[in-house]
């Protein structure tokens, strides 16, 4: 295969990341990463939003006519050699998806009663789409889980491996999954891709994290109790020749999901009776347990 999957434990993650640190003072410390950055919320708790290409938050993810939308499947349609449009978007500076040690940001105050302060730290105006989009993420962040929901930020990999820990068990070996890169930024944000092969990976516990807009990386990562998950690897070439190795994340419960989400419109299901699943964008990752 062209790609491939990037697959790692926390202890290499922590290496990677480190080996990413930018050693200098103040603001210039912390690359505007994500303020740009086009993704998207999977799941029951998903609010219908979206960040935009430009920044900040766009239209509703309750649009079944949105590119982004193009994403979602069941399980009956891994079958090798089936064509269907998928959406992954092209991401110019993949290292700026990875955390920064917590050395580099625990100075930086991270709430909503301090956006003043980050507005000064940061140097944005407060009607910017910079304003904007760290005001929206704080909000998610902060946001009070539902019955049965654990949810949260992770803002450095200690954060990461410690919510992950808390559900999947203090003496866990966790794998965190991501998607390949697409090596072509000409390739369209839609298009058909034909599955060349795929392969179960884990089933129970999987944490899906994604990517927020913010002056640093942020993941906002949920798992709902009790609700069974599943996830695969799957090797994708599309019709411009590229190749994307994918991962494909299985909800096998959606009864607390929205009865209006998209994707029961697009899969012609409704909640609880079917499971939903969809292919995560590089940005995002999974992380679940490794067996004993």
């Amino acid at each position: 295969m062209g790609n491939e999957f990037v697959s790692y434990s926390f202890l290499l993650l922590l290496v990677v990341t480190l080996a990413l640190v930018v050693t200098s003072n103040g603001a210039d410390v912390l690359r505007l990463h994500s303020m740009d950055s086009d993704g998207m919320h999977i799941g029951g708790e998903n609010n219908g939003r979206r960040s935009s290409p430009g920044g900040g938050w766009a239209v509703s993810m309750d649009d079944p006519n949105d590119p982004a939308v193009q994403v979602f499947a069941l399980i009956k349609d891994l079958v090798v050699g089936k064509t269907m449009p998928i959406y992954f978007p092209y991401i110019k500076d993949p290292a700026s998806f990875q955390f920064f040690p917590k050395e580099t940001t625990r100075h930086i105050p991270f709430s909503s009663e301090a956006i003043p302060e980050l507005l000064r730290f940061f140097s944005f105006s407060p009607d910017s789409k910079q304003a904007l989009a760290m005001r929206q993420t704080l909000e998610v962040c902060e946001k009070e889980p539902k019955q049965g929901e654990v949810r949260g930020c992770a803002t450095n990999i200690e954060s990461l491996a410690d919510f992950a820990r808390g559900i999947l068990g203090s003496d866990s070996q966790v794998e965190i999954l991501r998607s390949s890169l697409l090596s072509d930024p000409s390739t369209p944000l839609v298009q058909n891709y034909t599955i060349l092969d795929f392969k179960a990976v884990s089933t129970g516990d999987i944490i899906p994290c994604h990517s927020e807009p913010y002056p640093y990386p942020v993941y906002y990562c949920h798992f709902q109790l009790g609700a069974e998950s599943r996830v695969f690897k799957v090797n994708l070439r599309g019709e411009n020749g590229e190749m994307m190795d994918s991962v494909f994340l299985c909800h096998m419960d959606t009864s607390t999901w929205r009865p209006g989400h998209v994707a029961f419109r697009l899969l012609g299901v409704k909640a609880g009776e079917s499971e939903v699943c969809h292919f995560m964008a590089a940005h995002d990752l999974a992380m679940f347990p490794v067996p004993k």
